[in-house]
C-alpha cells in the first residue's frame, strides 16, 4: 500500500491556526464573507437593499417650523442637483397658498381656524397633484443614443412645514402609489440656538410676501405667533423606517438615516457645506504662458500637450502680480467688515482647547488670517495655473487635477479645423451636442461636471474668500453652477482672459456676479454679467484662447489656456 505524499515526508502536515497571529488581527478577519444569519443583521441589510434601488423619480419632503432654513435649502438643492444634470424643481406650498388665500397673518395658521386648515390641505394637495404630473413627464436623457432612450432623473422638492405624522403619511402613501414609484427622503431643519433663530426671523421678514406691507416689529410678532400656533402641533421625524436626513442649526450637525439611494446621498456633502456666510469667490484664468493666448508651437492650441508645460510669460506674471494684490486687499476689507463675535479670529485657544464652544485640541492656534486676510487658493495642475496662484509665499495654494481642463483624449493637441479633417461624422455630433458628445478617449463636459462635484463643495463649505485658478471649460461649469443658469449651455459661456469674475452669495441661497478687468486687453465691463460666447458670422468656432470676438449667434469655447 502506497503512502501519501505527506507520510512520506515532502508535505509535512499544516498545523492548524489555534489564534489569530497579531499581524493578521490589526487587518481584520480574512475569511470569506458569508451571509449573516442573525436575523436583525439581515432585516437591515434587507432596508438597505429596498432602499438602494436605483429609483429613477425621487421626492425631497422638507419638514420644518417657519423661520429655519427650508427653502433655502430648497432653492440650494434644486441648483445644485440641475446642475448635476438631474431634472430638478421645487414646488413651494406657500405660493399656491398666497395665490389662493394672499398674505395670512398668525391667525390662519391656528388649528382652531377651520377656514384656514381647510385652505393649508387645499394647496398642499394642489401642490402635490402638480408634482406628479411634472415628476411623470416622459424626459429623454439626451447623455443615450437615440435607439436607447430613457428617462432623466426627476427630483422634485416639496417645501412646506410638513410638520405632522399625518402629513407626511400622506405624502408617502401617494408617492408610493405613483405608477411609476417616487423615492421619498425627508429634509428636516432644525434651529434652537436664540441668536440664529433672531436672525432667520429677520431674513425671513425681509424677503417674505406675507410681511411686505407690515412695519418690522409688527411683522416679527406675527412671524413669532405663526411659529407658536405650528410649535402646538409641530412633530419631529422619529420613524426609523422611512429615509431621512436632520439638519442642525444650518449644517451645525447632520444626521442621516437610511441613505443608500444614489441621487439621496448625494446631497449630504451639499447639506454639510452650504452656510450664509458672505465670502466672495473668485474665478480666473491661468495667466498667459510663453506660448501667448492662442499661441502655436507647431500644430496645436495653446493649451494642448505641446503647450501645458509653458511658464507664464511677462504678461503673465503681470496678471498674477494684479492678481496678488487685487486678493491682498479684498481679503483684507472682507475680514475686516465681518461681524464676528469681539476678538474673533485674532485669539489662541485656551489651554482645554476650546473656541467659542467648540473643542478644538489643546492649545491649536486660530488665527490663520494675518495682516492680509485669510483666502483659499485653489488651481488646477498645470503649471501654468499654479504659477499664476502663487500670490504670496505665506499663502498656501492646493492642486486639484479635477480643476484640470478637458480631457480632450485622442484629439488632444488638434485644430478643430483638423478634428474636422479627421473625423467629420463626430465633429458634427459635437456641433449638435457640444455638452453630452465626449472626446474618443477623454471627457464630454458632463464628465467634466462630474469630477468638478468635490471641488465645488469644497469652495461651498469655506467661510473665507476663495480663488479658484483654472481653464475656460472648468470655469464656464463653475460659472453656470453661480448663476443657476441651464448646464446644458455652459458651453456658450464666455470666460476671456486677464479678467477675474467675482461670486458673492446673496440672501436666499443664490449669487450676484462682479468682474473686473486685470488687465487692460481684457474687453469687458465690470457692470455686466459675462455675456454668452458668440461665434463668429461666418459661424466657425472661437478658437483663440477662449478670446471671443463680437457677434451674434453662439457656440462652445475650445481654446482652454
Amino acid at each position: 500500500m502506497s503512502r501519501s505524499l505527506e507520510e512520506e515526508g515532502d508535505f509535512p502536515p499544516e498545523k492548524p491556526l489555534t489564534t489569530t497571529p497579531p499581524s493578521l488581527y490589526y487587518l481584520g478577519s480574512q475569511a470569506p464573507s458569508s451571509l449573516p444569519s442573525v436575523p436583525a443583521v439581515l432585516q437591515n441589510l434587507k432596508k438597505r437593499e429596498a432602499l438602494t434601488v436605483s429609483a429613477s423619480r425621487l421626492c425631497i419632503v422638507l419638514v420644518g417650523l417657519p423661520g429655519r432654513g427650508k427653502s433655502f435649502i430648497g432653492r440650494k438643492l434644486a441648483n445644485y442637483l440641475n446642475w448635476k444634470g438631474h431634472r430638478c424643481k421645487v414646488f413651494n406650498v406657500g405660493k399656491y397658498r398666497r395665490e389662493v388665500a394672499g398674505s395670512a397673518t398668525a391667525d390662519f395658521f391656528k388649528g382652531s381656524s377651520a377656514s384656514g386648515s381647510s385652505v393649508r390641505e387645499q394647496v398642499a394637495q394642489a401642490a402635490l397633484k402638480d408634482m406628479f404630473e411634472w415628476l411623470e413627464e416622459p424626459v429623454v436623457n439626451m447623455e443615450k443614443e437615440d435607439d436607447y432612450k430613457d428617462v432623466m432623473d426627476s427630483v422634485a422638492i416639496f417645501d412646506a412645514t410638513n410638520s405632522t405624522v399625518k402629513r407626511r403619511e400622506m405624502i408617502l402613501n401617494q408617492c408610493a402609489s405613483r405608477r411609476f414609484g417616487v423615492g421619498v427622503v425627508f429634509v428636516e431643519s432644525i434651529c434652537d440656538q436664540p441668536d440664529l433663530l433672531e436672525e432667520n426671523f429677520r431674513q425671513k421678514i425681509k424677503i417674505s410676501p406675507d410681511f411686505a406691507d407690515m412695519p418690522f416689529e409688527e411683522a416679527l410678532v406675527d412671524l413669532k405667533a405663526r411659529v407658536k400656533n405650528y410649535e402646538s402641533v409641530y412633530e419631529t421625524i422619529d420613524d426609523d423606517t422611512c429615509s431621512y436626513i436632520k439638519v442642525y442649526n444650518l449644517s451645525a450637525k447632520i444626521m442621516a438615516n437610511q441613505i443608500f439611494g444614489r441621487m439621496s446621498k448625494t446631497i449630504i456633502p451639499c447639506l454639510m457645506a452650504w452656510n450664509i456666510g458672505s465670502r466672495p469667490i473668485w474665478l480666473c484664468r491661468a495667466g498667459e504662458t510663453d506660448g501667448g493666448v492662442g499661441g502655436k508651437t507647431g500644430k496645436g492650441t495653446f493649451g494642448s500637450r505641446r503647450t501645458q508645460d509653458a511658464n507664464l510669460s511677462d504678461r503673465g506674471k503681470e496678471l498674477r502680480d494684479k492678481l496678488a494684490t487685487f486678493v491682498h486687499d479684498k481679503a483684507r476689507t472682507f475680514h475686516e467688515n465681518q461681524s464676528y463675535t469681539p476678538g474673533m479670529g485674532s485669539e489662541k485657544l485656551h489651554d482645554e482647547g476650546e473656541f467659542h464652544g467648540v473643542r478644538l485640541g489643546s492649545g491649536l492656534p486660530v488665527d490663520t488670517r494675518g495682516e492680509k486676510g485669510a483666502c483659499k487658493i485653489m488651481c488646477s495642475t498645470m503649471p501654468r495655473a499654479y504659477q499664476t496662484a502663487a500670490l504670496d509665499e505665506d499663502w498656501r495654494v492646493e492642486q486639484f487635477s479635477s480643476l484640470n481642463p478637458l480631457d480632450k483624449g485622442d484629439f488632444t493637441g488638434l485644430e478643430m479645423e483638423e478634428i474636422k479633417e479627421v473625423d467629420p461624422e463626430w465633429y458634427a455630433q459635437l456641433r449638435k451636442d457640444p455638452f453630452q458628445t465626449r472626446f474618443p478617449g477623454g471627457e464630454s463636459y458632463y464628465d467634466l461636471i462630474q469630477r468638478l462635484e468635490s471641488c465645488l463643495i469644497d469652495m461651498e463649505q469655506q467661510v473665507a474668500p476663495v480663488l479658484i485658478v483654472s481653464h475656460v471649460s472648468v470655469l464656464q461649469c463653475l460659472v453656470a453652477y453661480f448663476r443657476g443658469s441651464p448646464v446644458q449651455e455652459c458651453t456658450s459661456i464666455a470666460f476671456p482672459m486677464d479678467t477675474l469674475v467675482e461670486m458673492v452669495p446673496v440672501q436666499g441661497g443664490s449669487w450676484k456676479e462682479n468682474r473686473y478687468s486685470m488687465l487692460p486687453r481684457s474687453r469687458v465691463n465690470s457692470k455686466e454679467p459675462l455675456p454668452k460666447s458668440p461665434k463668429s458670422p461666418t459661424g466657425s468656432i472661437s478658437e483663440e484662447g477662449g478670446e471671443v470676438e463680437e457677434g451674434n449667434t453662439t457656440h462652445p469655447i475650445w481654446g482652454d489656456s
